[in-house]
């Protein structure tokens, strides 16, 4: 799946390490692949920026020496910017100014793991709700939602993506599409099917998994274990 792509954005350097550290685990105990790159300034973010530099989560400090992470923010929205942004800050009293931007979330210095944490799975899980994918479907292309995927069924090498309101048969491989897909939202449990954890309502060994649908599709022997503690993760990242 693709990498996610962390900034931090703090004048004082040995904050910022601090941070990338502290996010490098919270990812890596979310068994979600992660890039953190580090800026010290208000116009290194600018130029990467405009150089076409991935960001899909910016933690961005609203006092950057002489200038304001408030107004970063909004310059880059203005530029197209859409990922999300949160505000970090050792004096409350800008909280209300912050507003101004629609930030994902605020984090008040010295930072709470506890905070920060569910800061990144806030964003990982809006993420996940805007994300499209590209489907081939014999001769056209065509963009789906990943939220509106219920399950991905493959039988006889034919592979069909089942949305709400749509089904597609797809000439793409069961893994090419699964690497397509987050990996903490789309989990196999059964050789012939991946489910959307979003659209589970219950499984057991004996019954499978039943999705709001109300579809009700196999849990491999093999897969239940995997699957049980996707569902536990996914639940927590919600």
């Amino acid at each position: 799946m693709p990498v996610y792509q962390i900034a931090v954005c703090d004048d004082n350097a040995s904050f910022a390490q601090s941070m990338a550290a502290q996010c490098e685990k919270i990812m890596e105990r979310l068994n979600m692949p992660a890039s953190i790159r580090l800026f010290y300034s208000f116009e290194d973010v600018l130029r990467d920026y405009a150089k076409g530099g991935q960001i899909d989560l910016l933690f961005l400090d609203i006092i950057l020496g002489q200038k304001n992470g408030i107004d970063l923010a909004q310059r880059l929205k203005d530029r197209g910017f859409s990922s999300p942004v949160v505000l970090m800050t050792i004096d409350r009293g800008y909280l209300l100014d912050g507003y101004t931007v629609q930030p994902l979330y605020f984090l008040v210095k010295p930072i709470d793991p506890e905070q920060l944490e569910k800061a990144i799975k806030l964003s990982l899980r809006r993420q996940a709700e805007m994300k499209t994918i590209i489907l081939k479907c014999d001769r056209r292309y065509v963009q789906v939602p990943v939220e509106s995927i219920q399950y991905i069924e493959v039988l006889n090498h034919d592979l069909t993506v089942h949305t709400r309101t749509q089904d597609y048969s797809v000439r793409m491989t069961f893994s090419q599409i699964l690497e397509e897909l987050p990996s903490s939202r789309f989990v196999r449990c059964h050789n012939s099917y991946a489910v959307n954890l979003a659209r589970v309502l219950r499984f057991s060994r004996a019954e499978g998994v039943t999705l709001d649908c109300r579809v009700t599709l196999p849990l491999g022997r093999k897969y239940f274990d995997e699957f049980r503690r996707s569902f536990v993760e996914f639940i927590d990242i919600c």
